[in-house]
């Protein structure tokens, strides 16, 4: 019986302990919230995978802001054969030959080489249609960032569906 004892005393203790190292192994960073688990840091954030690409993509360096900023698959496909057509994927691209000016910026800029007509102030649209729908002052060099460049052609392409069209009318691409 002895013996008996000494084994569930030293298996308490075991247990004990056990429990007493795996309490000791999980740190919180008070400050942050943190959980650390052996010195080791726990991600508390979803990774964010990249977005895939198509083996085909002309300009597949700009899908993954397109998907961040909320294009849909479908509409990241056409696009991308669109960018290559307007701008070979390249973002200091101007067409002057577009008849829109504002200033001495005459034409279609970016990689979807939107026409300044977007940003013109217009009766309906006294700041500017874009201005209106991103909420930001632009002015023309600023359609040779990728990012206003993409949101703003998605913008456009909203537009266009809104008035029942299929969006890319704009680029002549229904």
């Amino acid at each position: 019986m002895q013996s008996f004892m000494r084994k569930v005393i030293v298996s308490v203790v075991a247990v004990l302990a056990g429990f007493a190292g795996v309490a000791q192994a999980l740190n919180v960073d008070e400050k942050s919230g943190s959980v650390y688990l052996a010195n080791e840091y726990v991600h508390d954030r979803v990774v964010k995978l990249p977005y895939r690409v198509a083996a085909d993509a002309k300009c597949g360096q700009w899908w993954q802001l397109m998907h961040d900023l909320g294009w849909s698959h479908k509409d990241i496909v056409k696009g991308d054969r669109i960018i290559f057509r307007e701008s070979r994927c390249d973002t200091t691209q101007i067409n002057p030959k577009d008849p829109t000016t504002i200033g001495k910026h005459k034409g279609s800029f970016g990689l979807y080489q939107i026409n300044l007509f977007w940003i013109s102030k217009t009766t309906a649209y006294p700041k500017g249609f874009l201005q209106t729908k991103l909420e930001r002052n632009l002015v023309p060099t600023d359609l040779l960032t990728p990012e206003i460049n993409l949101a703003a052609a998605l913008e456009i392409i909203k537009h266009n569906r809104a008035g029942g069209g299929c969006g890319w009318s704009a680029w002549r691409a229904c």
